[in-house]
């Protein structure tokens, strides 16, 4: 094949994946995984409260799963470093109660499956995800979680877009649930950064969820502005009653008699 012109990019000499964490400061590592912890933390309760107060769920039902299966995994199941797990642990907890909420709400936002499939494609899902971080951590010998974290944000963070224009409304949601997911999604990514200089797959995953996220805030924004929803409020409004057959015909007549502006 010597007819083929050079590769611009010649193969690295030793596989990125193979270099291990960078010695950074225990200073600077909280500083950026502090409010990746505080962000995620806050998203968790605010997509609870959320999906209680409006009975839809804060978070995509089947992202919820795949998050699930990311965070027990990596506790009970695969070796992870001993910082790490009882990191999980706390995000566990709060997943149990989003795992609940999205079996009892998720199915709304797929009417044409019956209860029924959703509960066992639901199940697939969990179980599926459950395998692939298991495989895929153990694959990559990603003992903080980092690689296959970062991997199941970008789906994570377009399920809320396609939510968004699924249901039309800023129902199930809030600014203040899509901000904070993306600070804690941006400190995350912030923290791979520092601790994995060389790893150039998560240089691309960030920036890619970031954009993701950033993209639903704006979105978000202008679906509350349309609908008359204050920015900072939690309860979305209540949907405008279609009008009758007699309410038509009345609203007709309004017409007529009102003079023209």
């Amino acid at each position: 094949m010597v007819w083929l012109p050079p590769v611009l990019i010649p193969m690295s000499q030793v596989a990125p994946v193979t270099e291990g964490p960078a010695d950074v400061p225990d200073a600077l590592f909280w500083a950026l995984a502090g409010p990746t912890a505080a962000g995620w933390l806050l998203t968790y309760v605010l997509a609870i409260r959320q999906a209680f107060t409006d009975r839809r769920v804060g978070i995509p039902a089947y992202l919820v799963a795949v998050n699930f299966a990311w965070e027990f995994s990596l506790t009970f199941v695969l070796e992870q470093t001993p910082t790490q797990r009882q990191i999980n642990v706390l995000w566990v907890m709060f997943n149990a109660v989003l795992l609940y909420q999205a079996l009892r709400y998720g199915p709304r936002d797929y009417p044409a499956l019956t209860p029924r499939v959703f509960r066992w494609s639901f199940a697939g899902v969990l179980l599926w995800a459950a395998v692939m971080v298991v495989v895929g951590a153990n694959e990559f010998h990603d003992r903080d979680g980092m690689y296959t974290g970062m991997i199941i944000q970008v789906p994570l963070s377009a399920s809320f877009l396609l939510l968004l224009k699924r249901r039309g409304s800023s129902t199930g949601q809030s600014m203040r649930l899509a901000v904070a997911k993306l600070v804690g999604s941006l400190f995350a990514g912030l923290t791979a950064f520092v601790v994995y200089p060389s790893h150039h797959l998560l240089q691309v995953l960030v920036p890619t969820y970031v954009a993701l996220d950033i993209a639903y805030v704006v979105l978000l924004r202008r679906t509350m502005r349309r609908e008359g929803r204050p920015l900072w409020a939690s309860r979305a409004p209540a949907a405008v009653p279609a009008a009758g057959p007699a309410d038509a015909g009345a609203g007709r007549a309004q017409e007529r008699r009102s003079p023209v502006r």
